[in-house]
């Protein structure tokens, strides 16, 4: 299984300012691409963007995984972020997203890419994650619930 906390750098863990999954789409990826494997953020952000327009990635729970693979990306590189208020994402459940983990990654990578959207959306299924994560009081704590988990 693959660990949130073993992709997660603390730099792309954050607060969401934003009110909307389009905002909040492009302050993960100003966040994403501070990495150094994110070679185009303007195209990591419509291959999102585009995602969503097929089928909402808000997968209930209030989680949201928004992925991506491009020739842009030349590793995984991964993000979290968590709107207190919560955002309409269009989830399968109607319910606001509170938690938002975004994957991009190379398009020649598909077995770990699935592996990854795997792993990420059980971890993000367990209660005692979200839980942590919901009542952290800071980014730094945040950090600490996805390394704990």
């Amino acid at each position: 299984m693959i660990h949130l906390s073993d992709h997660v750098d603390r730099s792309r863990v954050l607060d969401l300012r934003s009110h909307t999954r389009d905002a909040a789409l492009l302050e993960m990826v100003e966040t994403l691409a501070t990495a150094n494997a994110v070679m185009d953020k303007v195209k990591l952000l419509q291959a999102l963007l585009e995602r969503e327009q097929i089928v909402s990635t808000g997968i209930g729970l209030g989680v949201a995984v928004p992925h991506a693979k491009i020739p842009e990306v030349t590793d995984f590189v991964v993000g979290y972020g968590r709107s207190k208020q919560g955002i309409d994402w269009g989830s399968i459940d109607d319910e606001p997203v509170h938690h938002v983990v975004v994957i991009a990654g190379p398009p020649d990578r598909q077995h770990r890419y699935l592996q990854f959207l795997a792993s990420v959306t059980l971890q993000l299924k367990q209660e005692g994650l979200r839980e942590a994560l919901t009542n952290a009081t800071s980014a730094d704590e945040l950090w600490a619930a996805l390394c704990a988990s």
